[in-house]
């Protein structure tokens, strides 16, 4: 997929999590922000332990710049950015736990394969059904759409729900690990 105008414009050094663009730095209100939302557990629990010390040494640094914390002396030490692998390298599992978190890639099982159904394939889109969720992939406009709402409450912080993983993983693994990727 092509990458929207606004993503291309971004520097992904005003984020905590560069690589995805996740926790902004830009403002002092950003950085508080980042602060609140990272330190809750379910955002936390995306990121491996190297991973969670390097955001939290970048948000303090930028809360730091804007005078909110104590001396950088009372700052974590500074870690080493996470090496892990590209997006491009990762698997679709990998992906499934970056987008989803731990707790909800296990209750991806609960949910029985019969319960899940595609229903349009094309290059426009991609729909289908989860129970009684619908689940509509709009792949021009870079979009999904989904009546669940565990979806609506983190959609905007791009945390995918159960039964978006399991519509991906009822997908081809190789499209749906393109999706992902993209």
């Amino acid at each position: 997929m092509i990458a929207r105008q606004e993503d291309t414009q971004r520097d992904p050094s005003a984020y905590a999590d560069p690589e995805i663009w996740r926790y902004s730095l830009h403002t002092r209100w950003n950085a508080k922000a980042a602060r609140r939302y990272f330190d809750e557990l379910s955002n936390r629990a995306k990121y491996s332990d190297d991973e969670c010390a390097y955001i939290d040494w970048r948000i303090d640094e930028a809360l730091t710049q804007f005078e909110q914390v104590g001396p950088k002396g009372a700052s974590h030490p500074v870690p080493k950015p996470p090496t892990g692998k590209k997006i491009e390298e990762l698997s679709l599992e990998e992906l499934l736990r970056r987008f989803l978190g731990p707790a909800r890639v296990e209750r991806i099982a609960e949910i029985e394969d019969s319960l899940v159904s595609v229903s349009r394939i094309s290059e426009k889109a991609i729909e289908g059904k989860v129970k009684n969720y619908m689940v509509q992939i709009d792949l021009r406009n870079h979009a999904i759409m989904h009546d669940c709402q565990d979806w609506r409450k983190n959609m905007s912080s791009r945390n995918m729900c159960k039964h978006l993983g399991k519509f991906h993983l009822s997908l081809d693994r190789h499209r749906a690990t393109e999706l992902l990727q993209r």
